[in-house]
Formats: C-alpha cells, structure tokens, sequence
C-alpha cells in the first residue's frame, strides 16, 4: 500500500512501528488489521510530512484489498463509510499511542557509521535491506535504533564476505574499544537482533524485500554461532579498498545528506518499552470489524522496504546518502 501510495521509506517504516505499537496493546480479534494498517499509513504520512489525502488513500487501500473489485465512487455511501471507518480508527489509534507520534529509525546511525570508515555504497545498501526485513519482527519496539543498525551493520559485512568473498573488518572505536561501542551497544544485544532476524529468515524460507541473495543468507542462517566479536578485531581503519564491492547500478533516491561529523545518537534506554496504553471506548471499537486469529503479519509489513528516502546521490565506493531504492524494493504487493 505504501508503494502505490508513493510514500518514503520513512514513512512507510513509521506507519510500520505505529502498527507494531498498536498491536502491543491492542488485541486483533477486537480491531481489523486492514483497516489498522491503513490508518497507520494515513497518520504516518502527515507525521512525516508526506501528507495523501484521504480519498487516494480509500481508493488505493480498497484496490489493495479487493483486487477484482473496482473502488467505490467518491461521491457514494460506501465511500463516506470507507472514511468514517478511518477516522474513526484514528482516534482509537492516537489513544493507543499515547498521542506519541515521535519514532527513532535505524537509518540514521547506520548512514552516519558507513561514512565515517569511509565504508561502500554496497555495505550501506545489504545493511538498509536488513533494517527494511527487521520491521517484519517487533526489534523496534525491543531495542533502540542504534542497536539495530549495529546488528545490520555486521550482518551485511557477513552477508558480503560470503557473496562477494571478501572480508570486511571494521575499524576500532576512536577511543578504544570494539567497533560495536561506537553505537553503545553490547555483543549480546546484537546477537539477540541477529538471532531474530535471522530467524524470520529461516520462517519465510530466505525470503527477503531486498533482492538478497538466497544463497548468502543461507550461509548466515545455517551459522547457529554468530559471535558479533568477530568483526571489527581490527586497530587501524580499514581504507576503501578493502571494503570495495560491485556498485549498484541503478538510480538513488534522495534524502537529507548525513553530515560527515553526526555522531550516533545515544538513547538512554537499551530496549525500548511501550506506556501503558489509554483504553479505547467501547462505542468505538465497534466500528471496526474484527478478524480473529490473525498473526501479526500484514500487507502494510510486506510494502515496507519498497521506497527509499529522497536526498542526495552516493558517490562510487563512498556513502553520501541513502542506498538505492530500487535495490531495497521488495516484489510483494
């Protein structure tokens, strides 16, 4: 839905997180999944400042979920109940965030950390596809973003070692220290992201919205003793060179440009932990159809690295900004 909404990235990745937060509070035989997702790629648009109206969001919602049915008319009674259900759904949907609409993304750090070794473009881009998978698990509401991108990082050195056979070491921390501890994290912690994402990996078969290779992540799926200390034993920084890779060959999607001197971000919490959520009033949740017995898995999920951010181009070898959106797409409706 986000793809043919033409959302970012970023916006597709917040309407994901708020999805994730709903759920943990809220119960799926009381509120229907559909309509919870494109509620929260209706709320998410505006607080990224992306706004769709919300005729076009009815109208491609409605595509999306009745693909032989043709929307209904603007004009008409169902379509005024399509978004009255939405707004209605809104409502119940802020109460349950807490009116919190603010959300951290692992974009950031792991941009600011590629350029600052003066890593590749290939590196930044497997990394980014893994931050797109991880939203298929509820990581972002465990951990931090900085947590996150570290554990991408290392898997896409590894990803990379055994695709293009060629290691990848990271550099130690300016002040000492394991490469990870520029991100204030721990081996266990990114053993722990590493472990579940891999293991939505092995759930799905090795599938993937990034175009990765099945091969390579099979290599990482099958290897039960993943050691975070294994990357980055290095003391001197590793040069360009030895991070090089086969550039992408397609156009990059634009994005605010990561300053050479932005430091990773330092939350104060290691796992991220929702409030206490505000109950939703019965009268409202009646409008809302229910659909029991349903996994927390949707469409909304599937869509989510189909866009990437808008901003400026990369350089060969050098990450400047954003890796390429078409690279990071996934072939799922």
């Amino acid at each position: 839905m986000g793809q043919k909404l033409r959302l970012p990235q970023l916006s597709i990745a917040t309407a994901i997180v708020f999805f994730h937060r709903f759920y943990a509070r809220m119960s799926y035989e009381h509120y229907d999944r559909f309509t919870v997702a494109t509620t929260c790629l209706f709320l998410a648009s505006k607080v990224e400042e992306t706004p769709k109206k919300l005729k076009d969001v009815v109208i491609e919602t409605f595509k999306t979920h009745h693909q032989d049915d043709k929307a209904p008319e603007p004009d008409s009674r169902e379509f005024f109940e399509l978004k009255e259900k939405i707004l209605v759904c809104e409502r119940i949907l802020l109460q349950a965030l807490a009116f919190d609409l603010s959300v951290e993304h692992a974009y950031r750090p792991l941009l600011a950390y590629v350029k600052s070794i003066k890593g590749t473009r290939d590196l930044a881009q497997v990394a980014w596809n893994f931050i797109n998978d991880s939203l298929r698990t509820t990581i972002c509401l465990q951990y931090a973003p900085r947590h996150l991108a570290a554990a991408c990082c290392q898997m896409a050195s590894r990803y990379l070692a055994t695709h293009t056979k060629k290691e990848i070491q990271f550099p130690d921390a300016p002040k000492g220290g394991k490469w990870y501890t520029s991100f204030q994290t721990t081996e266990d912690i990114i053993h722990d992201i590493t472990t579940q994402i891999l293991g939505m990996y092995r759930e799905r078969g090795g599938a993937n919205t990034g175009g990765l290779s099945e091969a390579a992540l099979s290599v990482l799926m099958s290897d039960k003793h993943i050691a975070p200390g294994d990357q980055g034993s290095s003391s001197a920084a590793a040069p360009a060179s030895s991070l090089a890779a086969s550039p992408a060959n397609s156009a990059t999607p634009t994005q605010p440009e990561v300053p050479a001197d932005t430091a990773v971000k330092v939350e104060p919490k290691v796992k991220a932990e929702p409030s206490a959520a505000h109950a939703a009033p019965q009268e409202q949740a009646t409008a809302v159809k229910a659909e029991p017995g349903v996994k927390q898995e949707t469409a909304l999920a599937n869509g989510a690295a189909k866009r990437g951010h808008e901003g400026a181009g990369l350089e060969e070898g050098k990450v400047d900004g954003p890796p390429d959106a078409k690279r990071s797409r996934s072939d799922d409706a």
